[in-house]
């Protein structure tokens, strides 16, 4: 498993729990929530996150990107930590109805998945908007 891979899987669990928790358990998990979308929104950018660095110490390989401009996994981070956090903001902050936080569970879902699969349909919405793939 890759750093890639084991990051979306990381996320995705944290995400499908979080709101479950949020859910069923306390509206405050939904921080955690947003937490989850903040981070992988900024590791886009900036290449890291505390579960990068946890993951290159055990081990776990990171893709080469031979490519000018940004890769997938970039663009994948770019994409689901906007709708994550979007949803999670909408929802905590301007009271729309928590069920707006589906479309954040089927973006966990589909995170987790792509762990596995090594693809998700936003794979190929990023590289229709030009992102590359890493080598």
């Amino acid at each position: 498993m890759t750093v890639s891979a084991a990051l979306r899987l990381m996320a995705g669990t944290v995400v499908l729990i979080s709101l479950a928790l949020g859910s069923y358990i306390n509206p405050n998990w939904f921080y955690l929530t947003g937490f989850v979308g903040l981070n992988l929104l900024q590791s886009a950018f900036t290449g890291w996150c505390p579960a990068i660095t946890i993951f290159k110490k055990l081990g776990l390989q990171q893709e080469s990107c031979n490519v000018a401009g940004m890769n997938v996994n970039q663009g994948i981070h770019i994409m689901a930590g906007s709708i994550i956090l979007g949803t999670v903001i909408a929802v905590l902050f301007f009271s729309i109805n928590t069920l707006l936080l589906v479309v954040t569970a089927i973006v966990g879902a589909s995170l987790l998945q792509s762990a596995f699969s090594g693809w998700c349909p936003g794979m190929s919405i990023v590289r229709l908007l030009g992102f590359k793939d890493a080598h």
